[in-house]
C-alpha cells in the first residue's frame, strides 16, 4: 500500500465526466459503511439527507475559483526583434508578486523566454523571469486585474476538454472567498436546492486548492512525496465549535479532501499557537485540544500562521500529507468523489478506509460505469 504502483488502476477513457449532471445533486453516490468494510446502498446526492443522521456536523470548503485562464490563439509576440504567432496556447495564473508581475504556466513553453512580449488584446506581457515550474510575467501596461477581467477564464481540469458553457458547472453554490485554481469538487453536488433540503447543521472553512491537487505523486513510495502547500483560512472559533461537537458526541462529516485537509491540520495548527492567543478559549475548549494533542506527533505541516483580529480568522498554510497509517483525529466520515491514480487525493481516501477496501470500491465503480474525477459521481463513507 506504500508503492505508487499499488494507486494505479484501469479507467476506460468514456468514465471520464467530460460535464456534470444537472442538476448537480442527481449525480449518483455509494454509500459505505466504514466499521463494516461494505458497500451500504446506491442512490444520488440527492438523498444524501436520508443517510445523514441527526448526529452529524456537515464541514464545507467555501473557497472560491479564480478566473485564471487564458487561452492563446493567434496571439503575436517578439522576442529580441524576431516576430511569430501562438496558434494555440495558455496562461494559467497562478500568483501576483506586486502590482504589474505574476507567476504564470504558460503553454507553449519555448515560447516563453526571457524578453518575449506577448500582445494580448491592448495588454503586452513580458517575460522576466523563466523557471521549471513557471513563468513571472510582466504587464507593460494596465493592472493584473483588469486583464484578469477583460480576458481570463475560470479553468477546468486538464482531462476536461474545454468549453465556456462548462465553467458554471465548475463552482459550488456557496463559494465565497476567491483564491482556488481548481473546485472542491465534490461539494458540486451540493446545490442550494440540496443544501436546503439538508437541515443537519453546517460548518464552512476555505482552503484554497492549488495546481498540486492535479499532479501525480513523484516517488516510488508514497511515503516519501513532499506534498505542496495551500492556503487557509478559518473563523478562531472553530477550536470551540469542534470541542463542543466531540463534547456531545456528534460526527464530523467533511466535504471532500480539502475540508478533510483542513480539519485534520487543526491538531497540530494548536500545537504551533502562541500561548497568548490559547488564552481567548474557554476551559473546556483547551482542555479538549490539550488532551488531543497530547500524542500528536510534531510535523512540520503548518507553516506562515497570521491572526487578523478585525476578521477573527486564523491563515496559515498547511502541507498536511496523510497516508496510510495516518490516525485521523477530528473527522468521522467523508464525502468524496473519486480520484485520480497515483495522486494524494486516492492515497487520503485509501488512509480513511483502507487501501484494499479503497480499490476495491475503484474497481466496483468502473465495473458499475459511475462516472469519475471532478464533474463525476461519488461516495458518501460512514462511520456506520
Amino acid at each position: 500500500m506504500f508503492l505508487l504502483s499499488d494507486y494505479r488502476y484501469t479507467l476506460p477513457e468514456e468514465l471520464i465526466a467530460q460535464e456534470a449532471v444537472r442538476p448537480h445533486h442527481d449525480a449518483r453516490m455509494i454509500v459505505i459503511d466504514k466499521i463494516k468494510w461494505e458497500i451500504k446502498d446506491e442512490s444520488s446526492f440527492w438523498n444524501i439527507d436520508e443517510y445523514l443522521w441527526t448526529d452529524r456536523v456537515l464541514f464545507f470548503n467555501d473557497s472560491r475559483v479564480l478566473a485564471s485562464r487564458v487561452q492563446l490563439n493567434n496571439i503575436e509576440y517578439t522576442n529580441w526583434g524576431n516576430t511569430g504567432i501562438i496558434q494555440d496556447g495558455e496562461i494559467f495564473y497562478l500568483e501576483t508578486k506586486n502590482q504589474n508581475t505574476f507567476w504564470a504556466l504558460v503553454r507553449p513553453g519555448n515560447k516563453f523566454k526571457i524578453g518575449a512580449i506577448f500582445h494580448i488584446g491592448e495588454y503586452s506581457i513580458e517575460v522576466l523571469e523563466m523557471t521549471d515550474s513557471g513563468r513571472l510575467l510582466w504587464i507593460t501596461w494596465g493592472s493584473i486585474e483588469s486583464f484578469l477581467e477583460t480576458h481570463w477564464a475560470l479553468p477546468l481540469p486538464p482531462y476536461i476538454e474545454y468549453n465556456k458553457e462548462k465553467e458554471k458547472d465548475y463552482q459550488t453554490s456557496f463559494a465565497k472567498n476567491n483564491g482556488s485554481v481548481a473546485a472542491p469538487t465534490a461539494s458540486l453536488h451540493f446545490t442550494s436546492e440540496l443544501m436546503e433540503k439538508i437541515k443537519n447543521p453546517k460548518e464552512y472553512l476555505t482552503l484554497h486548492v492549488w495546481l498540486g491537487t492535479f499532479q501525480w505523486i513523484k516517488t516510488t513510495d508514497v511515503r516519501d512525496y513532499a506534498i505542496h502547500r495551500e492556503n487557509v483560512s478559518i473563523s478562531i472559533d472553530i477550536f470551540d465549535k469542534i470541542a463542543d461537537i466531540k463534547a456531545s458526541n456528534k460526527k464530523i462529516v467533511a466535504v471532500w479532501t480539502t475540508a478533510t485537509r483542513t480539519l485534520e491540520s487543526l491538531p497540530y495548527l494548536w500545537k504551533k499557537l502562541d500561548g497568548e492567543y490559547k488564552k481567548w478559549f474557554n476551559a473546556n475548549t483547551c482542555k479538549y485540544w490539550n488532551n488531543l494533542t497530547e500524542s500528536v506527533q510534531d510535523q512540520d505541516w503548518i507553516h506562515s500562521i497570521e491572526v487578523n483580529l478585525e476578521l477573527w480568522t486564523l491563515n496559515f498554510e498547511t502541507s498536511i500529507y496523510i497516508t496510510p497509517g495516518y490516525i485521523f483525529q477530528i473527522i468521522d466520515d467523508l464525502v468524496t468523489n473519486f480520484h485520480l491514480g497515483e495522486s494524494s487525493l486516492l492515497v487520503l481516501v485509501s488512509a480513511f478506509i483502507g487501501y484494499e477496501k479503497t480499490m476495491k470500491i475503484y474497481d466496483y465503480a468502473v465495473k458499475n460505469r459511475y462516472r469519475f474525477y471532478s464533474f463525476g459521481d461519488g461516495m458518501y463513507i460512514r462511520w456506520k
